[in-house]
């Protein structure tokens, strides 16, 4: 009896210790970060392949690309997200969107340059 209460006491500690590791990070939604008020958020909206840093097959994670561009044309970037699934587009022509969107804090006097290669303010 005592090694039954014993094993049930152990199996609850352990399902508590697990349980605990799984809390979500609170106001965070998934696939987002806290967007932080330094500097200037813009977002761009991912196409198909009419996207001003071209193809990218350097990193499945084509965020790297995107910051690769940015420092390419001079802008200073503070903070780069992706946001978005790539769920299967119903329009495959280079201009349609993938729904993927990458948002960047650059510097307030990089904004025109970043707004310039098709970059939104957020």
């Amino acid at each position: 009896m005592k090694l039954k209460i014993f094993s049930q006491i152990f199996a609850l500690g352990l399902l508590l210790q697990l349980v605990a590791c799984q809390i979500p990070e609170a106001d965070m939604l998934e696939g987002e970060k806290q967007l932080s008020s330094e500097g200037v958020w813009l977002a761009y909206h991912e196409t198909q392949c009419a996207d001003p840093w071209g193809y990218c097959n350097k990193n499945p994670d084509k965020l790297v690309c995107v910051k690769e561009h940015l420092a390419n044309i001079d802008v200073t970037v503070f903070e780069a997200t992706v946001t978005g699934t790539t769920g299967g587009p119903v329009c495959m022509a280079c201009q349609c969107g993938t729904g993927r969107s990458f948002k960047v804090r650059v510097k307030s006097e990089d904004v025109d340059k970043v707004l310039a290669i098709g970059f939104k303010k957020i």
